[in-house]
């Protein structure tokens, strides 16, 4: 390894380079030097964002967390608001964080993310593994609650994919979190017809950014320009699937996530189905999502 900030995986056909010190991002994933995810920007390689990155890790919760405030147990818990001008906490601390190398092979290494905040539900430790085999990718990511008391838990991945006219995705779901004008789920609704992703639509001429319930934990990705398919496989821990298609941009995400956005607030009120796991002292939430070509 030249670089001690960088670290590139190599297995067959496949490659992956790894960010530990920018948030502990994938920068590149590639089959026959054709790229799977959509590739870092000069943004995150040389000034750090990591919305410019290939993907990158959500602990300990996914998405929004309104006004950057979760009720748990009866008490309040601010965090910053790190995604402005929203007012909102977004993806946890993970993400722009500092991760430590573990264990590195060819194909396989571990990094880790601590987050000390003593006497909180915000005391965490946090592991990602990223293991190339022979048709793809698997990265595990998991959360340890290393406090005292309990600490609600969510985990997920946030990849960004190339947007192409022809691009199509299929995944079945159940219904959606319908969100105000403020990015945060209101209610939950049965899927609406336009949003049936079962049917393996085209991503072209499609705007959204929401979060979808009932996931089974398998969607594909196709582009028929290059006659590729990218298969997405994750563990019944990943029950929702978050969908963003931004207006004029070449990217589109589709993140395998435990909690539904603003999960912690929604469990607090005791709204059912948000996905939001509870940790005592010591337990960890773990699950594994694998990228595949076949």
């Amino acid at each position: 390894m030249a670089d001690p900030k960088r670290l590139r995986l190599q297995h067959g056909a496949f490659e992956l380079h790894l960010e530990p010190r920018q948030g502990g991002a994938i920068s590149a994933f590639r089959h026959d030097g054709k790229d799977l995810l959509r590739p870092a920007g000069e943004a995150l390689l040389k000034g750090g964002d990591p919305r410019f990155a290939s993907c990158f890790p959500l602990v300990p919760f996914s998405n929004r967390i309104a006004d950057a405030r979760f009720r748990f147990q009866g008490r309040t818990y601010e965090l910053s608001a790190n995604f402005p001008p929203e007012l909102h906490a977004i993806h946890g601390q993970g993400w722009q964080g500092v991760w430590q190398i573990g264990d590195v092979a060819a194909d396989r290494t571990e990094m880790s993310f601590r987050h000390r905040v003593p006497d909180t539900p915000l005391d965490y430790r946090a592991r990602q593994v990223f293991e190339l085999s022979d048709d793809g990718l698997g990265i595990t990511l998991e959360v340890e609650n290393a406090g005292g008391g309990s600490m609600p838990v969510g985990i997920g991945l946030h990849p960004y994919f190339v947007r192409t006219d022809g691009v199509t995705l299929r995944a079945k779901l159940d219904h959606v979190w319908l969100a105000d004008e403020r990015n945060i789920p209101r209610k939950r609704v049965p899927l609406p017809a336009r949003w049936d992703f079962a049917k393996a639509p085209r991503l072209a001429s499609l705007e959204m950014d929401s979060c979808f319930g009932g996931w089974n934990g398998e969607a594909a990705i196709r582009w028929p320009e290059t006659d590729l398919t990218l298969r997405i496989e994750a563990e019944p821990v990943f029950g929702h699937l978050v969908i963003y298609v931004p207006e004029d941009e070449d990217f589109f995400c589709v993140e395998p996530v435990s909690n539904a956005n603003d999960g912690f607030n929604l469990f607090d009120r005791g709204v059912p189905g948000t996905g939001v796991r509870v940790l005592a002292a010591g337990e960890t939430l773990a699950g594994t999502v694998r990228f595949r070509i076949r």
